[in-house]
This record gives structure tokens, sequence and C-alpha cells, in this order.
């Protein structure tokens, strides 16, 4: 497979235009070309890469700009082994510059800028070379400018008369000097020598030149001085620059009483290029308070108005009215600056000075050229098994013109396998898709080219395709997609379209047979919609609803009998049209056994609201949208909105006026046949109720929902309440003897800080053998945190209890406490310890203690 890399490419950057002589190419770079293009078309173009290269002009001939050759093969350009290396393509100017078979590009002859480019800022030689392996490189030479001119004055001297009444500040133009060099090396300031009396003030130009204006500084006397001789320089921006220097001679005249005068100093107009001869540009007017032929004003281009202006435009000396007067081409000269002065008939006229910028408009007036670069340029042969990206045929395209009227869009007319690939300086014709030269051995081609201007230009070029025989046919389907359009409700088993696919291969390898390419559809086998026979007829195997599916796509595979088969595949909608097959249905107000029952206040005036009837259509379109009416009951004393359903009183309803009211609404669809849901609406007049409107219908689903909820709400609440309440009360805690307590403080690290004992913190519990196995209910307080030494087969006591908080705690036999071997005391009194009551601190057991230490009970008391 052959494909078109773009590697680093920028496509060439031409001088804006080439000079007057043109250049066209030799026969013998045609035949290079035609020969190299040859060679493209029949192995195919595998990269682009770009090389630019710089030289300054006035070089002598035969100069080396670079060696492509090696600069190529860095970029990965694959060269053959021997000359010639490289191949020319296209060379916009061959006379300038030429590539040696060896890959060495030289200059043919020394290059002036000055004339090939004049003023453009950048001036580009583009050449395209080919290598043997068809890989296109495009070389771009910059000629750089040197500054080899000096500025000169179009004449030796420049005569000026000026009135001795010439206030300072007046202004007077001068003509400029010019320089073939472009850029900073061109005009860039002018200076008065002497400057006592006159100065000079730099303008630009609309094209970039610049020019000065005379200025007079002071008050002039004629019979002082008459004449002045002054030297006018003008420098460019060389180092060292360069210098041209004209004599300005000024004549003082007697002042005449009144000068004409211009309304503005400066015009700038607008005209299309190729407006005929006469065409008005402007009307100058310039005013002369004077009588006679003091006041009587003539009109002039002033002397240093170039030819080449004067042959585009003239002015009538007496109204001052500005015409074409030749051929204006924006491609040539796209900005005419004119200077314009009017003097009037009296002796000692002043004249009066104003510069007219004319902008020439682009006019899309050039077609796109069509080029196509081929040995045959009017046939090509590709083979059918040809790859994707195979290059048949270069194609290059110019446009005259210039901004979006230059520029060109190229596109292939038709539905055919290939496409046009564009760079910048040329396009490509690729193959884009399967060829088949038993489907179609010829292709015409067609090459549009159309720029962007208003209205567009348009250039075609027929190119004819041959496609050589290959041995590969699959089934090619007349179209690769197809529709139908099926009215729901239709039958199952009728037969919705056909689709067909041919194969130019002889016998069996010819036959076709057609399936359905295993999907789903709405999650179901595509085989439960439809069915396909061996001939291609699609048929439905279910009635299709609209409301349910509207679209659906499938593939068909069409299969030849070859050995191995080759096949290819079609995609099918159907689309499901919708029929009026469902009526309306009234939603607002409820209906009970297709009634509703309206309450409105007996005192409603005029246009009250009674109720709002709203119905729903599962139909789409006409057959979906609702129209209301009201078809029976008292419909003088109510009217219907036909778009809304807003049914509201049309007249007042008295005292004596009966308490109920009866109309049908009627909701009709606009669909052919049209279906229909009526809604019968009874009218109550209360007098309970006020004249406010209602704001709208309730919903009582969502009362009774919102019911449900809370009441589940508060019984969650309710039975986690009860489960925590239930889980405190069932909590076992053991009760321990407070002699016990005592002993088993002394094996624990006494805490430093002291807690008072409340009176309510303290509970006798009497002890009885015969109950040992009950339960004590002890209470609980802040001192519970002290039982996290005990282990007597309870689980530690929760920090931090309310007093009204209860734990229960299992009092076990005394003789198997005093036996269990990890309690970690004897009691000394066993047979006193039935009678003896546990007092319980805190929910605490407290132990005995010795003789002569005071028992808790008694310490308990004392604290009280």
């Amino acid at each position: 497979m052959t494909c078109v890399l773009v590697r680093n490419y920028q496509g060439p950057l031409l001088g804006k235009e080439k000079n007057s002589t043109g250049t066209m190419q030799t026969k013998e770079m045609e035949l290079i070309q035609l020969i190299a293009v040859f060679l493209l078309f029949s192995v195919g173009v595998e990269a682009v890469i770009n090389l630019k290269y710089g030289i300054n002009e006035e070089m002598k001939p035969g100069s080396v700009i670079g060696n492509v050759t090696k600069d190529a093969l860095k970029q990965g350009f694959q060269i053959a082994p021997q000359p010639p290396y490289l191949r020319v393509i296209s060379n916009s100017e061959p006379r300038w510059v030429e590539l040696s078979p060896a890959g060495i590009l030289t200059t043919q002859m020394k290059i002036d800028r000055d004339v090939v480019c004049r003023q453009n800022p950048k001036c580009i030689i583009s050449l395209e070379v080919m290598s043997n392996s068809m890989e296109i490189c495009v070389i771009k030479v910059e000629i750089e400018d040197l500054n080899d001119n000096a500025p000169r004055f179009p004449t030796s001297h420049i005569d000026i008369e000026i009135s001795e009444n010439a206030s300072p500040g007046t202004r007077f133009p001068l003509e400029g000097a010019s320089d073939p060099d472009s850029g900073i090396f061109g005009v860039q300031s002018y200076s008065i020598t002497p400057n006592e009396l006159f100065g000079l003030e730099i303008k630009t130009r609309g094209d970039g030149s610049k020019i000065a204006e005379l200025v007079v500084q002071k008050s002039l006397d004629r019979e002082t001085q008459s004449h002045y001789t002054y030297e006018i320089s003008a420098e460019d921006g060389g180092d060292p620059p360069k210098i041209g220097a004209v004599q300005l001679n000024i004549k003082v005249i007697d002042s005449n009483d009144n000068n004409p005068v211009f309304d503005e100093p400066v015009y700038t107009v607008n005209v299309m290029e190729n407006s005929p001869i006469n065409t008005l540009v402007i009307d100058l007017n310039a005013t002369d308070p004077d009588e006679g032929t003091n006041g009587e004003v003539v009109y002039s281009f002033n002397s240093y108005v170039t030819e080449q202006t004067r042959d585009a435009f003239k002015i009538d000396p007496r109204t001052g009215i500005i015409t074409v007067n030749g051929v204006l081409d924006y491609e040539t000269t796209q900005i005419y600056e004119i200077d314009v002065q009017a003097k009037d008939l009296g002796p000692n006229s002043i004249p009066a000075h104003c510069k007219v910028t004319v902008n020439v408009m682009d006019t899309n007036d050039n077609p796109p050229n069509i080029f196509l670069l081929s040995l045959n340029t009017e046939m090509v042969e590709v083979s059918e098994n040809a790859q994707r990206g195979y290059v048949i045929a270069l194609v290059r395209v110019t446009d005259k013109d210039s901004g979006a009227n230059g520029k060109v869009q190229c596109r292939l007319q038709g539905n055919v396998p290939f496409r046009l690939q564009e760079y910048e300086s040329f396009s490509t014709i690729l193959v884009d898709g399967r060829l088949d030269r038993e489907q179609k051995d010829t292709y015409n081609l067609t090459i549009q080219a159309e720029d962007s201007g208003t209205p567009p230009l348009r250039a075609t070029k027929s190119l004819v395709v041959k496609v050589t025989d290959e041995n590969d046919n699959p089934p090619h389907f007349l179209k690769p997609h197809y529709q139908e359009m099926v009215m729901e409700n239709n039958l199952p088993g009728s037969c919705l379209l056909a689709v067909s696919a041919e194969d130019p291969d002889l016998g069996m390898n010819g036959t076709v047979s057609y399936s359905i390419v295993p999907g789903e559809i709405k999650h179901m086998d595509v085989n439960t919609y439809v069915s396909i026979n061996p001939s291609g007829r699609i048929y439905s195997m279910r009635s299709f609803d609209h409301e349910y599916t509207r679209t659906f796509d499938f593939k068909v595979l069409a299969r030849d009998n070859g050995n191995p088969s080759l096949s290819s595949n079609a995609t099918v909608r159907i689309v499901v049209l919708d029929v009026n097959d469902n009526a309306p249905v009234v939603t607002n107000p409820p209906l009970v056994n297709g009634s509703a029952d309206v309450s409105i206040p007996r005192n409603a005036g005029v246009g009250y609201m009674v109720t709002q009837v709203k119905a729903d259509d599962y139909d789409e379109g006409e057959n979906g949208r609702m129209t209301y009416s009201i078809s029976e009951g008292d419909r003088a004393f109510f009217e219907i909105d036909q778009v809304n359903g807003e049914v509201r009183s049309t007249r007042m309803f008295g005292e004596n006026a009966k308490s109920t009211y009866e109309i049908t609404v009627v909701a009709r669809d606009h669909g052919k046949p049209s279906l229909s849901a009526s809604a019968y609406i009874v009218v109550y007049l209360s007098p309970d109720l006020n004249t406010q409107e209602p704001i709208g219908p309730v919903n009582l689903s969502l009362i009774f929902i919102i019911a449900l909820g809370s009441i589940a709400a508060i019984l969650f609440v309710t039975m986690i309440f009860v489960a925590v309440k239930c889980k405190r009360d069932n909590k076992e805690i053991r009760t321990y003897n407070c002699r016990v307590a005592e002993y088993s403080y002394g094996n624990q690290k006494k805490s430093s800080k002291k807690k008072k004992l409340n009176k309510n913190d303290i509970r006798l519990v009497p002890r009885d053998v015969e109950e040992t196995d009950k339960m004590n209910v002890v209470s609980c307080s802040s001192l519970t945190s002290s039982l996290n030494y005990f282990n007597y087969h309870q689980q530690t006591l929760p920090l931090g209890c309310r007093r009204s908080e209860s734990t229960f705690l299992n009092v076990e036999n005394q003789n198997s406490r005093n036996a269990a071997p990890n309690h970690g005391y004897q009691h000394p009194f066993t047979g006193q310890a039935h009678q003896q009551p546990d007092l319980i601190i805190n929910g605490m057991p407290l132990p005995e203690v010795p003789k002569g230490v005071h028992h808790c009970p008694g310490a308990a008391s004392d604290s009280l």
C-alpha cells in the first residue's frame, strides 16, 4: 500500500507577482516533469518533505545555493545510489536556479531582487523534485535583499511658488524619492538644508512609502527676498545609509487676497477593479470667495503624479471630478495616491493641495486554472487491487485573484472511489475505495476548482481512469444503505422492501444468497422483527407500533457460493410511521365514570375560570394535537378555550339561578380519522366559596403518598425507640459485696481525683441465699467508671450513665464466689454473709474492711 506522509511540510511561498516578462518553462523542463510524474503514477508517492534555502541577490551565476541530496538524506529522504538522484517536477523560475543531476542547487544568472519582486517583503523561488523512490521534496529559495540602491528623485530640481502672506504652518507637498530596495533599505527620512525659514514633515503613504511636506516656519517678505534655494536629501535605512538629493527652488510671490481651500486635506475612496471608463471616483470641491477670475478655480494633478496614475485616472480642470481613465487591475496595483492642486486664475495664486487615496477593490474576475501533470493528460490506468492512498495523478491549481477570491478549493465530483488530497502547491488524486473492474472498468473523473469569491468562479478538468482487471469480486449491493417507511399496525408477514447485490463473477461464484446479520432490536433478536428470503425480499415478522419502536436498523449480508465465499453487507433502516390509533384520554379534572364535579361561587363573575380540561394523546404531530369544545349541556353559561381547555363562565349567576349546571367537553385530535374523548362536568354553585379562582387541581395521589410516608416514618422511629429501651432494660450487671470491693481496690492504682459521694448514689440491696439467682436492680451514675477492674462474670458498666438508667446485676452464691480461684479475695465472714446486705454505690458493691477500719455503710452514712 502506498500512502502520502507529510513530513515537516510547508507549501512554497511565492512572491506576490512576477515581473511583467513572466516566466515560462522550457520544453525540456516539461519533458522532465512528464517523465517524473509518469514514474510517480506508476509506483505511488510515499513521502513529502520540505527544504528551505536563502541567498542574497546579485550572486554571480553558478553560485551554489545548497546540496539538496545531502540535506534530503538528513530528512530521511530515500535517494537512489547513483545519479540522477532527483528529478525536477516543477520550477517557478527556471531562468534563475537549476538542480543538477547530482542534486546541487545553483544559480543560472545574476538575480536582481528589485526587478524580480520589487517592493514585496518576500521573494521566494519554489521547486518540487522527486527521487527515484517516488518521494517528493518541496524546495523554497528565499532571495534576500541588499542595500544596493540609493534613493533617487524623479527630477534634478523642484520649483515651488509661495505667496508672501503664507502663514507659518502652511504646508506644500513635495515629490518623494524612490528606492528599488525593500523594507528598511527603502527611503526612511528626508532633510532640508538650510532650514531657517522652512522645515520638513515626513508622511507615510498607504503603500508604505514615505514623502515629505514643506512647512513654512517663519513669515515671508517678498521685498526682502523673493527667491530661496535649498537642498532636499532622502536617506535609506542601510548601514551605512545611502543618500539621494534634489535642489528645491522657492519663489515668493505677491499675495492674492483669497486662495482656494479644499473641504478636506485627505480623501479616501474605494473603486472596484475593472470599472468602466468614466466611472466616477470622487467629486472634489475647492472654494475661493473672490469674484471673477480671482475666484475661478482650476484643478489639476501635481506635476510628480506618476504616469501610471495619470493613465488610470483623469480630473476635470473645471469641476474637480476624478474619473476612471484606464484599466484598473487589483492584481497589478491595489492603491493609488493622487496629489491634486486647485488654483484660481487670478495673479499670484497660491494653490491648495489635497491627497486622494484610491483603494482598488478586488473582484472575482479570474477563474481558477487546473493543470494535470501526467504523461497522458486524458487517461490514466490503475489496477483494481490498488490500495487506499495509491496516487494516480498530480494536479496543480492557480488563481490570479487574491484573498477569498483567490482561495481555491478542489474536489472530485460524483461518487467515485477516489479522493483529492490537497497540499499548498499541488494536489494528488488518490484511490479511496475498492476498485472492481467487473463492476466498472472506467471512471470519468471531473476535477472541480472553485474559489471563495462572490459569486464564486469555477473551473473543471476531466480525467478518464481505466481500471485494469484482477480476479477479486465479492457481491456488491446497489446501495450501501436502504430505508423504508412503514405505517404502524402493519400485517405480520407483509413485504417491506427488497435489497439486491450483484456479483459479476460467473457460475457459483456469482450466485448470491441473502441473510440477516445477527443482532438485537430493543433487546430482542432481530429475526423476531424481520426476515429475508434468498432473493433479497425483506418481510415483517410482527406488527410494528410507532409509540414503541419508531426506527430500527439491521444489516443484510450478501454471500456468494464461491470457495472461499466472499460477502458484503448493507444497512437497512425501517421507519415506522404514526397513524391515529390512540384516542385522547382526559387527565384533568379527574373523572369518575366519565364525569367530574366542580364547585364555583354563586357570585362568580363573567370570565371566572371554572376548571381546565386537559387530555393526553400518545400519538404525535397532528394526530396528538388537541382541540377542546363544549358539545352539550348549558353551553350558554360557559365557554372553553379550544387550545388550552380552560372553561370560563360567560354570564353572572344570580340568586335565583339554579344550583347545578351540566356541560359535556369533547377533546378531539386532528388525525384522519379524528378520535375524541369527552368529559361530563357538573358545576355546582356554592355560596360558601369566595370568588378567588382556584389555584389548580389537587393531586390526590401525591397527598396519599405523603401521608403514607409520614406514617411509615413515625412507625420506624417508634420501633427504634422501643428497641433501644428494651436493650437497656435487659443488660446484665452482677452485684458485688462492698467488702469485696475494698479488697479489690487495693490491687488497683488509686485515682488521683477523689469523687464526692452523693446520697442518691447509695442503695442497700438485701442479700438472701435463696435469692442469689435472681436479679437485683442497682443505680448507675458517673462512678461506674471505677468498675472497669471487676471481672465477675459481667461486662464493664458503661461510662457516664444517667441516674435514670438501670443495670441488672446477677447475684451468685456466696460460697461459689469464695470458692472461685480467680476472684482474688477470701471472705472473712462466711457464716454471716447471707444476712448482710451488699451496699451498692453508683452501681458498684463496696467490699468489707478489717476491724478498726470503717465499713462502707458507715462511711457512706458519714458522707451523707
